[in-house]
């Protein structure tokens, strides 16, 4: 009976860490509220692919937030080597949220987290299987070469779709660990939801199913669709 009512406690303790709350200012800036309204719509995709949840606040303030997943608390011990398995970095402005970068080092993890992040930023207009065919190809590339490294550049100017930039950094600290991170540029505030750009330093794959049309224009980029895109020489373009 002993062994069976630790057993209890601790699943009810894993259950009180993965349903834990983020604690919100109680006067929360325009910023800090859509990053509420975010992290509740990616929640929803992680906790439906069974990933785990964003619930962590390590720091906030009107233009910056630290944030962690399922339950993990920061070290107190300055010194700790502990390295936290997910890392989340918010960038805020006074009318909304700038960027987002996520770093992981468990690459298939980080591909559902990534998804989930992505499809938070344009809910309407990009499935989290569209957003799950972008970083699934970003994984599969880093499994083929393991030890190489890149990493996309990064552009912060806000337009009218969020942009998704990746890198990975193989053994970065020393310390055996490959980290994978992506950086999330929102579509500025009041911007109706878009297709996401993703920069081709990596290869999507393209087909019908996922939707993914390779532009051709001068700023060269994927985007993911909600809706089949008429091919460039069909009537449709007529």
């Amino acid at each position: 009976m002993k062994k069976l009512a630790a057993l209890l406690l601790c699943v009810l303790m894993m259950t009180a860490a993965a349903l834990a709350e983020i604690e919100w200012p109680a006067n929360m800036t325009a910023g800090q509220q859509q990053l509420r309204r975010y992290l509740e719509t990616a929640n929803a995709a992680l906790e439906a692919s069974g990933t785990g949840v964003i619930n962590m606040k390590y720091e906030m303030y009107s233009t910056f937030a630290s944030l962690g997943m399922d339950g993990i608390e920061m070290p107190e011990d300055p010194l700790s080597t502990f390295t936290m398995p997910v890392e989340i970095y918010v960038t805020m402005g006074s009318e909304g949220v700038h960027s987002l970068q996520l770093r992981m080092h468990d690459t298939d993890r980080f591909a559902a987290v990534a998804a989930a992040c992505i499809h938070a930023a344009s809910p309407s207009a990009v499935t989290i299987e569209q957003a799950r065919s972008i970083t699934d190809a970003y994984a599969a590339a880093i499994k083929a070469a393991p030890s190489t490294s890149f990493e996309e550049e990064v552009e912060l100017l806000q337009g009218d779709q969020p942009r998704a930039y990746f890198a990975y950094f193989p053994n970065q600290f020393r310390d055996h660990r490959n980290w994978v991170q992506m950086t999330l540029v929102f579509a500025r505030p009041g911007s109706a939801d878009a297709p996401v750009i993703v920069p081709i330093s990596t290869p999507v794959p393209e087909s019908e199913e996922d939707q993914v049309w390779l532009s051709d224009d001068n700023y060269t980029h994927l985007e993911i669709f909600a809706s089949p895109t008429p091919e460039p020489d069909s009537a449709a373009m007529e």
